[in-house]
C-alpha cells in the first residue's frame, strides 16, 4: 500500500553535541553536554533561552549521560540546554561547584551566537545536588558575591530547583537511609569537614537562608519535591518555600503526591509544560 502524507514542521531539529570542554584545571577538564536547535537554513536571528542543567550526584562525581534522554524532552519545549560537569567534592570543596557552573554559564554566553542562545533568558536548573548548586550558584550572585570575574547579579533570569537540599544543617541532622553505607556524608564532604560544626560559616554559606533578604533581588524560584522522598526530605523545600514567601520572592512549589528522589515523575508532561510556562513568563 502507498500513500502520500503532507510533510509538516518547519525543519527545526534538536542536535547533542558531547563533551565540550568550557573549563581546564590542570588534567581536570570540566565539561557540557549541548542539546542546541539546528536548521539546513537560518531565516532570521530566532535565538533560543539557555538552560543549565546540573545533574544530582551527591556533589560526588556526576554521571553525565543517564539523563540525556529526558533532558532532550526538555529542549523540544523549545530551549537549549547545556548540561554541566562541576569539581565534584572529592576534588575541590564548596564553593568549587558554583565556580564551575558560574564559568560554564560565560562559556555559553561567549557563544551565544555560534548556538543561537539567547543571553537574555538564561536559567538555571538542577536535581537533589544540582538543584542545590543551581540555587545557591544564583543566590551568592544576587548578593553581589562574585566568584567568578564577571558573574554578576542579572545573568541569571530564573531557578528551577528539583528534589534539592537547602539547608546543610538539615542535611547534617538527617538519618543515612538504610541502603547507603555508614560513611556516607555527602554534605560533609561537600565542605571538607568530618563535622558540620568544624566549619558553621561555610556551611551556612552553602545553605539557601543567608542568601534570602530584603535587599537581595533573587530571581524567581520553581521548586519540585516529591512527598516520598527517601533520599532529600520534602521539608527542605517546605521549608525554602518558606523562606521567599516570607521575604515576598517571586516562588511556585509543586509537591509530587507519591514521588520519591527524581525519576520519570519529574519528566512528565504535566510538569515540563510547568517549566516551559515558568521560562516562557
Amino acid at each position: 500500500m502507498k500513500k502520500v502524507i503532507r510533510a509538516e514542521g518547519d525543519e527545526l531539529e534538536w542536535i547533542y553535541i558531547p563533551d565540550v570542554t568550557y573549563c581546564e584545571y590542570g588534567d581536570v577538564k570540566r565539561r557540557l553536554q549541548l542539546i542546541v536547535p539546528y536548521r539546513q537554513e537560518w531565516k532570521g536571528d530566532r535565538k533560543y533561552p539557555l538552560v543549565v542543567f546540573i545533574p544530582g550526584s551527591a556533589w560526588y562525581r556526576q554521571e553525565m549521560y543517564n539523563g540525556l534522554p529526558a533532558l532532550s524532552r526538555l529542549a523540544e519545549q523549545g530551549m537549549i540546554v547545556a548540561s554541566v560537569q562541576y569539581r565534584e567534592s572529592t576534588i575541590a570543596r564548596y564553593p568549587a561547584q558554583v565556580e564551575d557552573v558560574e564559568r560554564a554559564v560565560l562559556y555559553l554566553v561567549s557563544k551565544a551566537e555560534d548556538f543561537h542562545i539567547d543571553p537574555e533568558r538564561v536559567f538555571l536548573a538542577g536535581n537533589s545536588s544540582g538543584g542545590h548548586i543551581a540555587l545557591m550558584t544564583a543566590f551568592r550572585s544576587a548578593n553581589g558575591i562574585e566568584d567568578v570575574k564577571g558573574f554578576r547579579a542579572g545573568i541569571v533570569k530564573g531557578v528551577i530547583s528539583e528534589s534539592a537540599p537547602t539547608d546543610l544543617f538539615m542535611c547534617a541532622a538527617e538519618p543515612i537511609p538504610d541502603f547507603m553505607p555508614e560513611d556516607f556524608m555527602p554534605s560533609r564532604d561537600l565542605l571538607g569537614v568530618s563535622e558540620i560544626t568544624e566549619d558553621l560559616e561555610l556551611a551556612r554559606e552553602a545553605s539557601s537562608k543567608m542568601y534570602i533578604n530584603a535587599n537581595a533581588s533573587l530571581p524567581p524560584v520553581l521548586l519540585f519535591h516529591g512527598v516520598e522522598d527517601c533520599q532529600v526530605n520534602v521539608n527542605q523545600s517546605r521549608y525554602l518555600y518558606e523562606l521567599l514567601e516570607k521575604e515576598g520572592k517571586s516562588v511556585d512549589y509543586y509537591e509530587l503526591e507519591g514521588a520519591n528522589h527524581g525519576g520519570a515523575p519529574f519528566w512528565s508532561n504535566t510538569i515540563l509544560d510547568i517549566i516551559s510556562d515558568f521560562i516562557s513568563q
